[in-house]
């Protein structure tokens, strides 16, 4: 297959699916609408579930495809089936489906961790992940069915606001956030980001964060109001504080774990502050921030190949040439959620919802200077003092397909949605 081929493939494609996914939600589509129709008592489609397939969808054919002679066919395997049992998640009404769906799509990437990790503390790692994964599954489960039953249904969108329950939709909301992460159950992903492959860590922060959200936004989402303020505070207050420890990363990765941790509040903000029918703004979002992290890890993953060393020291000089500090420099803008990325409208329509809270607006002032200064300041030291020769080589043509792709999605997604 020829390098044309091979990249006009890849468009037509991702193209010809997102027009299928168009036609699909077609009746009644708006974009900051979370107006839905269900197909059967079991299936649901709605503008929350179009932004997490698409982004599912962007993340695994181009992988798939660009990384193809980079991943084993048992690695293949395991990420479709994954891909797989996200998308029947996100799609799903059934708790029963959905618990399945949600557990099964994070599995094969636990399994990929043991198996593909080339570092040292992979298994430190992995049942690090494994204890979250675990030990939260069987209460899920629980309180998934007795909610159900108290409501007599086990579709949740059938389910109608009862505060009687108010105390276990709390600790249902808090077993989702392990697999958000928030905080303080957000030890294990810079861990594993550090320790897993770089195309695991792509869909760990792609779409797996999201999975999270996904989950209270469908069972609980009524449940988020004043009586959970002291939470959220604390949420506001770590997403500053992981902003500063990112800047004393040197592990690229983890530096990119915790810029997640950080980025991960805004979401989980929008439940507080969005009206029933604009929450889709929380989902786009995800999915300009799966995009983002997806091209980032990326980069971070040509330069590992390039420089063996995912030190930003070591990976400042690996930048050989105009082409690879452009990418590199476009990646980092994209975690400055720069204009004309997904990030930036949807930062722009919530601060603009949050004109009624100084709690927020003091929290939006922080985020936006401090989340802005830590990825820029990253890019002008790549800048700085870069005596690169430049150089090409074909075997890195697949990394410059994905990362082009990822750029087209982030910064024109606005205009492709």
């Amino acid at each position: 297959m020829s390098m044309y081929q091979f990249f006009s493939f890849n468009i037509f494609l991702v193209t010809i699916i997102t027009c299928v996914f168009y036609n699909i939600y077609s009746c009644g589509f708006n974009m900051f609408s979370s107006a839905y129709s269900v197909v059967s008592t079991s299936i649901l489609l709605d503008n929350v579930s179009f932004y997490l397939i698409i982004l599912v969808v962007c993340l695994g054919v181009y992988s798939q495809m660009c990384f193809y002679n980079y991943l084993s066919n048992s690695t293949k395997l395991f990420i479709i089936l994954s891909l797989i049992f996200s998308i029947c998640c996100f799609c799903t009404t059934n708790i029963i489906l959905f618990w399945c769906f949600y557990e099964l799509s994070m599995l094969p990437l636990l399994f990929l961790i043991f198996k593909d990790s080339p570092y040292s503390e992979r298994f430190i790692a992995g049942w690090y992940f494994a204890a979250y994964l675990l030990v939260t599954s069987l209460p899920l489960l629980l309180i998934l069915m007795y909610l159900g039953l108290m409501n007599n249904s086990l579709n949740f969108n059938c389910w109608v606001v009862n505060y009687d329950n108010w105390w276990l939709l709390i600790v249902l909301s808090f077993i989702f956030f392990t697999k958000v992460p928030l905080c303080p159950f957000h030890t294990w992903l810079p861990i594993v980001h550090a320790e897993a492959t770089s195309i695991v860590s792509i869909f760990l922060s792609g779409y797996i964060m999201k999975l999270g959200l996904l989950g209270v936004y469908r069972c609980a989402f009524f449940i988020f109001n004043t009586s959970m303020l002291e939470y959220l505070c604390v949420c506001l207050m770590a997403s500053i504080l992981f902003f500063v420890v990112s800047s004393s990363e040197l592990d690229g990765k983890r530096w990119l774990a915790f810029l997640s941790l950080a980025h991960i509040v805004v979401p989980f903000l929008g439940l507080y502050i969005c009206d029933w029918d604009c929450t889709s703004l929380i989902f786009i979002y995800c999915f300009g921030h799966g995009l983002s992290a997806g091209l980032v890890f990326g980069v971070l993953w040509y330069f590992y190949e390039l420089c063996n060393s995912r030190n930003w020291l070591l990976v400042k000089s690996g930048v050989s040439g105009k082409n690879s500090m452009f990418l590199l420099i476009i990646s980092l803008l994209s975690l400055c959620s720069f204009p004309t990325s997904l990030q930036f409208f949807c930062e722009v329509q919530l601060v603009t919802q949050s004109s009624f809270s100084l709690l927020y607006w003091f929290f939006w002032c922080w985020y936006l200077f401090i989340g802005g200064l830590v990825p820029l300041i990253l890019c002008g030291f790549t800048m700085i003092r870069c005596e690169c020769i430049e150089s090409h080589s074909f075997s890195f043509y697949p990394f410059y397909l994905f990362l082009f792709f990822m750029i087209v999605w982030c910064f024109g997604g606005i205009l492709i949605l």
